[in-house]
């Protein structure tokens, strides 16, 4: 009886660990442009395209940075919910 009710147990706790093994993962994406807008636009469409790519849910932006340079280059980094 002891055996039983432990399976029991754990295969009622199966379900629950799915959303346990959920992970934040940071992306960082890049983009560049004659405008700075633009650029960092760009950048946080790319950062985000990489976290939907993992099948994972864009939370919120953590850091941006712009450069300029010939263009302007801008770079994205985004928290990231992955199942």
């Amino acid at each position: 009886m002891r055996k039983y009710s432990i399976a029991i147990a754990l295969a009622l706790l199966l379900p629950l660990s799915g959303t346990a093994m959920a992970a934040v993962v940071y992306v960082s994406g890049q983009g560049q442009s004659y405008d700075p807008g633009i650029a960092l636009e760009n950048a946080r469409a790319d950062a985000v395209a990489k976290c939907t790519l993992q099948a994972g849910t864009p939370v919120e932006e953590v850091y941006n940075h712009l450069t300029r340079a010939n263009l302007w280059l801008a770079s994205s980094i985004w928290e990231c919910d992955v199942p």
